[in-house]
């Protein structure tokens, strides 16, 4: 049994029942009968849905705001503006599909079709449930593939509005399909044979666990485990413009973004501007009820993240870091914090999932590499110069999935989105991610 709980006021917000395994194995059946027939729809039907499907989504905006917001915390501005970019995510492989999937000619006698294989299963996050589900379900959708998902049962009453959606904007039943199950029952989902994606956002520990069961049944799989990700501010960069980005990407969603900057490098000669400029941002971050347009920092989404959280924050100082501002629970916030941080901290490798900001001064601009480097994740990193050519050389030498020049690092519809190392393997949206759970047919002529 799931009970959903609103994060801010700690009330119970709505209880369901796990499906039985005997209604399980009805839905995966019903789910391939849904498929043998949606494979066939002309691209022409999918895209006329597709609109449709944007349509109602930006006419419930506000509706499905306020669930994101009630159920997991997020500030209602921030929760609109998820709803409006997934809709945008709708609208581009709407748009795109029919041309990414197009013949690829090879030689006068060869070429590549593209093809849909079956269902993918998600298993996605809590911290943007609405855009994680779309990334992964809608371009495999106007692919031709069918979807089923596991979602995060704190959000529960989201996976249960995004079927709605679905199915109110007229597409066949079980071509998206939601599955309120429990953890052991993920391997039943994965072993079905309509399952022949396997695709998971979340913790490294739950990545490599799927990721075992996705091999032991030959299901193709891609991972996005999070990151330490690195912001590089170099001395002849825009600095307010460069700290207010990592600023924002570090406290949107109260922290708890995979792409935050996590570890923000900074001049040594600039370290004191950089404290100063941060204080004053926290200083003015108004945390609060989530529902009110004004807050900007919302509650952690589960309390039992608190805990986890303190403890981070203090191993961090044991281990050299210097405690600025915040450092403490407030429950059920956790207080925007600001560390300045030694380059050899170990905790600097781990994840912390939270509004902590993480400041690290650097002397020497050439050791930059290694230390950027110095972690097991490679999710994304952000560049800050004015110096285009010198970043451009910089960015072959990072190891992450994605690197941005002068912007913070951010998911877009038209971007392959992935990592490496411990951030996981293979890529979500663009042309790329579009086709990664397809068969591409290779067709020869004699």
């Amino acid at each position: 049994m799931i009970i959903t709980t609103n994060p801010y006021t700690q009330k119970k917000i709505h209880q369901y029942s796990f499906l039985t395994d005997d209604e399980l194995h009805l839905k995966l059946n019903a789910t391939q009968e849904s498929y043998k027939n949606w494979r066939n729809i002309s691209f022409k039907e999918k895209e006329q849905l597709g609109l449709k499907l944007k349509e109602l989504m930006l006419n419930r905006k506000e509706a499905l705001a306020n669930l994101i917001s009630i159920e997991m915390g997020k500030p209602i501005t921030q929760c609109l503006a998820e709803v409006i970019k997934t809709s945008t995510l709708v609208d581009y492989f709407t748009q795109n599909t029919t041309a990414f999937l197009e013949n690829q000619t090879l030689d006068e006698n060869t070429y590549v079709s593209y093809h849909p294989t079956g269902a993918v299963f998600g298993i996605m996050p809590w911290n943007f449930p609405l855009w994680q589900v779309f990334r992964y379900a809608f371009p495999n959708i106007m692919a031709g593939n069918v979807c089923l998902l596991k979602h995060a049962p704190n959000v529960t009453g989201c996976a249960v509005a995004i079927q709605q959606l679905f199915e109110d904007a007229g597409y066949p039943k079980h071509v998206f399909t939601n599955l309120i199950i429990d953890i052991p029952q993920v391997e039943q989902v994965i072993a079905h044979p309509i399952v022949q994606g396997v695709c998971l956002t979340g913790s490294t520990k739950a990545g490599s666990s799927v990721a075992a069961l996705a091999g032991k049944h030959l299901k193709k799989s891609v991972l996005e485990l999070g990151g330490t990700d690195a912001s590089i501010i170099m001395e002849d960069a825009d600095f307010d413009t460069a700290l207010t980005s990592a600023f924002d990407s570090r406290t949107a969603n109260s922290g708890q973004v995979c792409i935050a900057a996590k570890r923000i490098f900074v001049p040594k000669n600039k370290l004191e501007y950089a404290i100063s400029f941060f204080k004053q941002k926290i200083a003015n971050l108004k945390h609060g009820n989530p529902l009110e347009k004004s807050t900007q920092i919302g509650p952690i989404s589960k309390a039992e993240f608190l805990p986890i959280l303190q403890n981070q924050v203090e191993e961090t100082i044991k281990n050299g870091a210097k405690l600025m501002v915040g450092g403490k629970i407030n429950n059920p916030f956790y207080e925007t914090t600001l560390l300045i941080v030694n380059k050899d901290n170990p905790m600097l490798k781990e994840e912390i999932f939270g509004p902590v900001i993480c400041v690290i001064p650097y002397e020497n601009a050439d050791t930059l590499i290694d230390e950027i480097n110095n972690s097991d994740y490679g999710l994304g990193t952000a560049i800050w110069t004015t110096n285009i050519e010198k970043a451009k050389i910089l960015a072959t030498k990072i190891e992450a999935g994605y690197v941005s020049i002068n912007f913070k690092v951010t998911s877009d519809p038209k971007f392959p989105f992935g990592g490496i190392k411990k951030s996981g393997y293979g890529k979500e949206l663009g042309e790329h991610g579009l086709k990664t759970f397809l068969n591409a047919k290779t067709n020869t002529i004699a």
